[in-house]
């Protein structure tokens, strides 16, 4: 019994050893959804991003590079979204005083974050950076003054 104890200690060790290498953390600090793709080690691995959200990644030690591209599925989600509160509209005499005001502040909120991610939309932004040995990469993405997509690494 103590042989198997080892064995799965020693097997627990080499899992956790082995997760233990360098990473990249990605930020999304812009008000839309964005993939950001990174490239280390001869590996790619593509993440998505809600505005506000970051994940890590896992990468080899040595040049990375990382790309963001804004999401176009979210645009098809915004214009069916866009569309349902459209329809919602037409039919205003079944809302309330509430409803209604809660239907054309969707309208606008969709409407200016589109208008963002159609900015957003003309760039393609990236950036490089280098890895050491068990450490951890920053890549941000964030909008421009003229609404483009700005990234750092670092």
């Amino acid at each position: 019994m103590n042989r198997q104890k080892l064995f799965l200690i020693l097997i627990a060790t080499a899992v956790l050893l082995a997760s233990c290498g360098p990473s990249i953390v990605v930020e999304n600090k812009t008000s839309i959804p964005v993939r950001v793709i990174v490239r280390a080690g001869g590996k790619s691995e593509m993440v998505l991003l809600s505005r506000g959200e970051s994940l890590s990644v896992e990468a080899s030690e040595g040049v990375y590079r990382a790309t963001a591209i804004p999401d176009e599925a979210w645009i098809e989600y915004a214009k069916s979204m866009r569309k349902f509160f459209n329809d919602q509209l037409a039919d205003s005499d079944k809302l309330t005083g509430a409803q209604l005001l809660d239907v054309i502040r969707s309208l606008k909120d969709i409407a200016q974050r589109m208008q963002q991610y159609e900015q957003a939309a003309s760039s393609t932004a990236s950036c490089g950076g280098r890895l050491a040995e068990d450490s951890t990469g920053l890549v941000v993405v964030s909008t421009a003054g003229t609404g483009g997509l700005v990234i750092s690494c670092k």
